[in-house]
């Protein structure tokens, strides 16, 4: 995997990324002391499908993104928690799909610049998300578009 890291940050034109792994082993990205990000900063969209870990660190995977309008995660059925939010800022559109095991979103509000939220499949987030009640409407409340089932 430090290959691919380390290849994956030389595509700096790169602007849309669609992954996905097709292996039980559980995927560690980024060693402890890792400070640069996987991706190239230069991406506009990016999908992981099948991945098998139950943390996602939104900080290093994903803070250093400044450009990316697009995130979808798919297909995650390990996925429990985020470890931190740093979802970058510029992010429109944020999808969740197939995730029964992720039990909340990032700690904190999701940037204000989302105006588009799906969820699908993630039973536990779901309920969590519920329209004024929900532990984690105060996080979305803001959102235009948000389809949850």
């Amino acid at each position: 995997m430090q290959n691919l890291n380390k290849g994956l940050r030389t595509l700096t034109s790169l602007e849309r990324l669609e992954l996905e792994f097709d292996c039980d082993e559980k995927v560690d990205w980024f060693a402890e002391e890792e400070e640069e990000g996987l991706f190239p900063s230069t991406l506009r969209s990016l999908q992981i499908g099948r991945l098998n870990c139950e943390t996602i660190d939104g900080a290093k995977w994903f803070g250093h993104l400044n450009s990316v309008q697009e995130l979808e995660i798919w297909n995650c059925p390990a996925l429990r928690c985020w470890s931190d939010s740093g979802l970058p800022t510029s992010l429109q559109s944020f999808k969740i799909v197939g995730c029964p095991a992720l039990q909340c979103l990032p700690d904190s509000r999701l940037p204000s610049s989302l105006s588009d939220l799906r969820i699908h499949g993630c039973p536990l987030l779901k309920k969590r998300c519920q329209r004024e009640t929900g532990e984690d409407w105060p996080k979305i409340a803001h959102i235009k578009c948000i389809s949850i089932w």
